[in-house]
């Protein structure tokens, strides 16, 4: 189940900081946070991912959509999903979580967990039926405030075109750099991180409001004086990219809990 929580961890933020980034760095979408989460029925995107890392390049098309809204004793709630399968890929190798997600997770406050918002929650790998899981196992998962405006360069009125058509976007662009020399006895390990954050909204999309997004990282350790035998890594270099590739505002549900095979 732990392998679970960050999942839809990871889908719910589309795209995530690297795990070696200060906790703090740590955004849902770069640049924006729950707050600025429009929950309205029937709103949908839907996005390409693309991951570069050492010559390699992965894929991923990402849905993510509002089918029905429901009132429960918390209060208002959306039903929320989000699919996700390789490009190019069949049913087989996909996946789909669905939630209900409280409304008021467009207010929460520095501390909440995710698992404060989750009334109900289904996962379904491949063609497997979906499982019920507890919303419970999710109150490790904290929802964190997002970096402030003022670290974050803004620009207006940027033209931008995706697959999903021509967008004049607010760009916001941050740089995150982290250079450290740690001694180790008769030797300092050098270590150079740097996180180059790109993103593009435009209030007319739903949802985030994200158009694309990109992340280009570079990590590199050394070692002052080298020692012979003992080999040190060379700057690595690694990309994603979100691009959006449709949205509306007629979704369906991709997950009926009153589907035979859920």
């Amino acid at each position: 189940m732990k392998r679970l929580a960050w999942e839809i961890g990871l889908l719910l933020c589309l795209l995530v900081t690297p795990a070696a980034a200060e906790p703090a760095e740590n955004l849902l979408v770069p640049g924006a946070d729950f707050s600025q989460l429009v929950l309205k029925k029937g709103a949908w995107c839907r996005y390409i991912v693309v991951d570069e890392a050492l010559e390699q390049e992965d894929s991923t098309e990402v849905y993510v959509g509002v089918p029905a809204a429901e009132t429960t004793p918390r209060g208002p709630a959306f039903w929320l999903e989000l699919a996700t399968r390789p490009l190019g890929n069949g049913e087989e190798e996909g996946q789909i979580l669905k939630l209900l997600v409280l409304e008021g997770i467009t207010g929460f406050s520095k501390g909440d967990s995710l698992g404060d918002y989750i009334v109900r929650f289904y996962i379904k790998k491949g063609t497997r039926p979906a499982e019920e899981a507890d919303p419970r196992t999710y109150e490790d998962f904290s929802l964190i405030v997002p970096t402030a405006e003022s670290l974050w360069e803004s620009f207006e009125g940027v033209a931008i075109t995706t697959p999903a058509g021509r967008f004049s976007c607010a760009k916001k662009t941050r740089i995150v750099q982290d250079d450290r020399e740690i001694p180790t006895g008769r030797v300092k390990l050098i270590k150079k991180s740097r996180d180059d954050y790109a993103v593009w909204f435009d209030n007319d999309v739903p949802l985030f409001r994200l158009v694309k997004c990109v992340i280009e990282r570079s990590r590199e350790t050394d070692m002052v004086p080298r020692i012979a035998g003992i080999p040190v890594s060379g700057e690595k270099y690694s990309k994603t990219t979100a691009e959006l590739t449709g949205f509306g505002f007629d979704a369906r549900s991709v997950l009926s809990l009153d589907s035979p095979d859920r």
